[in-house]
């Protein structure tokens, strides 16, 4: 009788222990709106040669700033499911935003959206641009006093 009453509270235990697993690898919800009510916004593609048609000049502009990086990643597909798990388990931190989406761990941060729009350095800008004008010239004439 003793060995049974062991043997049920060494099951108990291990039945705790695994549902104390289970709940560490579901991630909680930090977002009230449900699942199938989110909507997720897409960004549309600038046709920049259907402005230019229209008389409206940004791509000179969008060069200078080095922008190209950014424009030419909302050209391709958006997952919106991965989206919507992603926002549903994220966590907004000072310094990232955290969240799991099919069991990865995610960590959104400065750096890292530094890295894919090709903004690498404190200024933001990865490389020099040609015909980028010399900002202490610019500087000097905004602040003459």
């Amino acid at each position: 009788m003793a060995s049974s009453s062991k043997q049920q509270i060494g099951s108990s235990s291990q039945q705790k222990n695994q549902d104390q697993q289970q709940q560490q690898l579901v991630p909680h919800n930090t977002c009230l709106i449900p699942l199938d009510e989110l909507e997720v916004i897409c960004e549309m593609m600038v046709d920049f040669d259907n402005l230019e048609a229209h008389d409206i000049h940004l791509t000179d502009d969008i060069i200078f700033q080095g922008w190209q990086t950014f424009f030419y990643g909302l050209c391709g597909p958006v997952y919106l499911d991965l989206v919507k798990e992603l926002w549903v388990h994220a966590t907004v931190m000072p310094k990232a935003i955290l969240s799991i989406a099919h069991g990865e761990l995610f960590s959104i941060t400065k750096n890292l959206l530094r890295k894919l729009f090709g903004l690498e350095t404190i200024e933001g800008v990865s490389r020099a641009v040609i015909g980028r004008t010399d900002w202490n010239d610019v500087y000097t004439e905004f602040f003459k006093s």
